[in-house]
């Protein structure tokens, strides 16, 4: 009875354990996850009190743990970026991307990044980025 139960204890915790999956599907926001990617999406625009909105295509690829280059409506900047903690920092530009990014959203295949405030009268960009490869 007891070499029964411990192999149905055995069958049983082989089941549950080897089913884990690490991948939960979360995107690991670091410098090194983010290192030989490329992302495609939208570089949205609003302006604070008139209520304007741009979208324009964009993509970006990270070459390294602190370079890549981003492209919107065909302009090209090479780029360099740190991450810390949910906040992606975009330097050497000069360009529309520059500056410090907040991650509000995310999978492995997707991120929406915002640098607004969050204040109602002042304007924001957002980049809503879908994982190419």
């Amino acid at each position: 009875m007891k070499v029964t139960q411990a192999i149905l204890a055995f069958g049983l915790s082989l089941i549950l354990f080897s089913c884990h999956n690490d991948d939960d599907g979360k995107l690991d926001f670091s410098s090194s996850s983010l290192k030989q990617t490329q992302w495609k999406g939208s570089f949205i625009r609003e302006n604070g009190g008139d209520g304007g909105k741009s979208v324009e295509t964009m993509g970006i690829v990270f070459y390294s743990e602190s370079k890549g280059v981003y492209s919107i409506e065909g302009l090209k900047y090479d780029f360099g970026y740190s991450i810390d903690g949910k906040v992606l920092i975009i330097t050497g530009t000069g360009g529309d991307l520059e500056g410090y990014w907040l991650l509000i959203q995310s999978d492995k295949n997707k991120m929406v990044l915002t640098n607004g405030t969050g204040e109602e009268n002042t304007g924001k960009a957002t980049l809503n980025l879908t994982r190419n490869y």
